[in-house]
């Protein structure tokens, strides 16, 4: 069953998703439905994968506020290859 509502949306956005939903063949309902599916699903994987604790993050927050890295990588590799690699998460 769908949901009725209503929404204010940038004119112009709102104008650029018709025109996209038309050069899709498709209509605006499916694209809004489909971009807030894959964001939920983001989040849901992001909280199964994330096993990190608030602690870790607030040691993370200090050190970038005090202008220090929050991370860094020990590796011979760099980060453009680690990334390559699918490691750079």
């Amino acid at each position: 069953m769908d949901k009725i509502t209503s929404l204010r949306i940038n004119e112009e956005l709102w104008r650029k998703a018709k025109i996209l939903a038309a050069i899709r063949g498709t209509t605006l309902k499916s694209i809004i439905e489909e971009l807030l599916a894959r964001e939920i699903e983001a989040e849901e994987i992001l909280k199964e994968e994330t096993s990190i604790s608030e602690e870790e993050i607030n040691l993370l927050i200090r050190r970038r506020i005090e202008g220090k890295h929050p991370f860094t990588i020990v590796s011979d590799k760099n980060a453009v290859d680690l990334v390559k690699e699918g490691r750079g998460y």
